[in-house]
């Protein structure tokens, strides 16, 4: 795309982003689809041809979604394409089902509300002994400015942070980093990411990159890695630090991102059997592929509230289409022998496991409703939601919608 419109896309990601992934679609590897207005924005990943997948959702005011996702869906059927939108909450639901949508329950997203969060009490003593662990050895939190132009951080910390990111992936199982759903780490391709590191000794002990929403009235913590003989406790640390630093800025919102097919066992109102029952028995039984009940038991110790997430299909998800969103994904695309010894690892720490927190039926905190809370003024590009006037009044370079 010309780079206005590249611009335009990550302002309308920030602005309008209101997930975890919505500004993963600012990451190269993605198809484009403008509004005729030009004021929404919609990217997907296609597989296999004829399967579209998109993650970021609807970017555009909630006035121009309607018309965004007409278009879209208009240009799928004309092109005979299966279509997935992943992470659609409950809220834009209604949307979705008056163009004929099926609606399927994928996870929830676990939101800490930093404006209603002391961190104290009992429920959080577990992350506050990591705290002061972590204080302890000396560990220091600070957040880092990703700027590629600074010679400091160019030269110095983003090496060091690339090394550690090597070092993580290098032991996970897929020995890679994933697409779509997740973020790809680039320690000089940020953009309005923010960087928040632990250090002990001058050296870099581990790092969490948060993604902006809400017009930085939300942030996610979407990617961290640390070294494997990092001080223990580390990251919680820092997620907690970097928690700290936000609700003094006065942000409302602080996601964990989505924990993955928990509580999807429920039926929904012509929801699809075909994905409830995948994501049930990848609950039940696959967790020794990728631990989604470990990932639940890390999230649940923050106390967030649970925002249901939901996959969204039109015609409808088949067994094709689930297996399309697992090679997307690369999630089901790892090498056997790798396979092999974490089973048997996981076997080995079987006992360790069963304290592992079960979700319950229902959560006790849920979180129905998302507003749009008016933005800090923290010095990272927040500014207060555009009113309906500016909006109008913004200028699009394309007068036609862009297909790229």
């Amino acid at each position: 795309m010309p780079s206005e419109l590249e611009s335009r896309l990550q302002e309308y990601a920030y602005r309008y982003g209101d997930t975890y992934a919505s500004y993963l679609v600012t990451d190269d590897g993605w198809e484009t689809v403008w509004s005729p207005s030009g004021r929404g924005v919609v990217r997907f990943a296609r597989w296999g041809g004829c399967y579209a997948i998109v993650v970021g959702g609807l970017l555009a005011p909630p006035e121009e979604q309607d018309e965004l996702l007409a278009g879209f869906l208009k240009m799928a059927k004309r092109n005979r394409w299966h279509v997935a939108f992943c992470n659609v909450d409950r809220e834009k639901l209604p949307l979705f089902r008056r163009h004929h949508c099926q609606v399927t329950k994928c996870g929830e997203d676990p939101i800490v509300r930093l404006d209603k969060t002391a961190f104290e009490g009992k429920d959080y003593e577990w992350i506050r002994r990591q705290e002061n662990f972590c204080k302890r050895q000396g560990v220091r939190f600070r957040e880092i400015d990703p700027n590629p132009n600074d010679p400091q951080y160019r030269d110095k910390i983003a090496p060091e942070l690339e090394a550690i990111s090597r070092e993580h992936i290098a032991a996970t199982l897929h020995g890679r980093e994933l697409r779509y759903f997740v973020g790809r780490f680039h320690a000089n391709r940020l953009g309005r990411r923010r960087l928040f590191i632990a250090e002990r000794d001058s050296r870099i002990e581990c790092f969490v990159v948060c993604n902006p929403g809400l017009d930085g009235a939300m942030w996610a913590v979407e990617t961290y890695r640390r070294r494997a003989d990092a001080t223990r406790g580390a990251i919680p640390f820092t997620i907690l630090q970097a928690m700290r630093a936000l609700k003094r800025e006065g942000v409302a919102y602080c996601s964990l991102s989505l924990i993955p097919m928990v509580r999807c066992e429920t039926a929904v109102t012509g929801d699809s059997g075909i994905a409830r029952t995948a994501f049930h028995f990848w609950w039940r039984w696959l967790n020794w592929i990728f631990d989604f009940r470990g990932i639940y038991h890390f999230k649940s110790r923050f106390r967030p509230e649970y925002r249901e997430m939901y996959l969204v299909a039109r015609p409808a998800v088949t067994v094709l289409s689930m297996i399309a969103l697992g090679m997307a994904w690369g999630l089901i695309n790892f090498n056997p022998l790798r396979l092999v010894g974490r089973a048997l690892t996981k076997s080995q720490k079987s006992e360790s496991r069963k304290s592992l927190a079960e979700p319950e039926y229902r959560p006790q905190r849920v979180l129905r409703r998302f507003g749009r809370p008016a933005s800090p003024r923290n010095g990272h590009g927040s500014r207060p939601a555009p009113t309906d006037d500016e909006a109008l009044a913004d200028e699009h370079p394309c007068k036609t919608p862009v297909n790229t």
